[in-house]
């Protein structure tokens, strides 16, 4: 966990930086004067400010709570001791809560890039796919246009060849005929 996490928080009222450095648990914004009580509605990853009590944040999903191992009370995920009895808090907890929130996210994000390229392939092939079948019907028609050509070659051929066969025959008759 880095040490700029619950550095600076943003105003709730004016969204000016305010360094908690300084500060206690009563917050003065050095901007628009206003002044909050900070009761453990921080998120500890994003630094994000909740007004009330929320078991995880809005902004970036990490848990906000954390449970006592001695006394099972409630904690604020970011405190180093319960408020209950008093007990250190184990760190590694809350590292290990920032590695699974982290791995969640990073799995989130590789199911969304999973799923953006999936339909992009998937709307790439249907282009693709759409792009064959046309120039498949062009191929088609341009074979039956060469056919119904040929057909028609062959016919005028075949006429031409039975006209020339009437001359013949009717030569032959002729002579035969003298």
């Amino acid at each position: 966990m880095s040490n700029e996490i619950l550095i600076d928080l943003a105003c709730p009222s004016c969204t000016h930086p305010i360094n908690l450095k300084e500060q206690g648990q009563l917050i003065e914004c050095p901007a628009c004067r206003s002044q909050l009580l900070l009761d453990g509605h921080v998120c500890p990853t994003c630094a994000q400010y909740h007004k009330e009590e929320t078991p995880f944040c809005r902004a970036c999903g990490t848990a906000m709570t954390r449970t006592c191992e001695k006394c099972k009370t409630s904690n604020w995920a970011g405190a180093e001791y319960c408020q209950d009895c008093g007990a250190v808090l184990d760190i590694f907890q809350l590292l290990n809560m920032q590695y699974k929130h982290s791995t969640m996210t990073r799995l989130d994000e590789q199911m969304r890039d999973a799923q953006y390229f999936k339909d992009k392939e998937k709307a790439d092939s249907e282009r693709r796919m759409a792009q064959l079948m046309e120039q498949e019907r062009e191929r088609l028609q341009d074979i039956r246009e060469r056919q119904q050509a040929q057909k028609k070659q062959d016919q005028q051929l075949m006429m031409t060849a039975v006209f020339v066969l009437s001359i013949f025959v009717i030569i032959v008759a002729a002579f035969a005929v003298l």
